[in-house]
């Protein structure tokens, strides 16, 4: 289970709307003076997240609560929305290739133009596998404890 510390910003019936702040990949590494990603997070600047979990640890608007998410939903979430819409670039890409004959006018332009097709084709899948599975508990983060203080755990 991958664990994240986040804040309650408001709490709705029985759901916590919960703020957690995105965090660059490389914010510790020694050269991110040089690196251009840490660059750009720099113009970016800080971006925030809201989304909603279940209040099962009686948590209260300024509480500091424990998420969890499952490593596996996490790598099958990742496979989906990488993987999926280069994979099916490639196959676009490979299909117009073989398909297509050797001396056609414009063959490298149909074929560059079928491989955006297929990844745009990805992403398109890729979005509706995750409006499909977004009520999947599956994926859902879940509190799994509340912090109280100072980074005291409330049992």
């Amino acid at each position: 289970m991958i664990e994240e510390h986040i804040e309650v910003v408001e709490v709705l019936g029985d759901q916590l709307v919960l703020q957690a702040r995105t965090e660059s990949a490389c914010g510790s590494c020694a050269v991110s003076k040089g690196c251009g990603t840490s660059v750009l997070s720099k113009v970016v600047g800080k971006k925030f997240t809201r989304f909603q979990v279940d209040n099962n640890v009686n948590a209260v608007v300024g509480d500091t609560v424990v998420i969890g998410i499952h490593e596996d939903a996490l790598l099958k979430g990742s496979l989906v929305m990488y993987i999926l819409p280069i994979v099916s670039m490639l196959f676009f890409a490979v299909f117009f290739d073989f398909v297509l004959p050797l001396l056609l006018q414009y063959r490298d332009l149909i074929i560059a133009g079928s491989s955006i097709t297929g990844l745009i084709l990805g992403f398109l899948m890729s979005k509706w596998y995750f409006q499909r599975h977004s009520n999947a508990q599956h994926f859902s983060p879940v509190v799994l404890r509340k912090i109280i203080g100072h980074g005291k755990l409330q049992t």
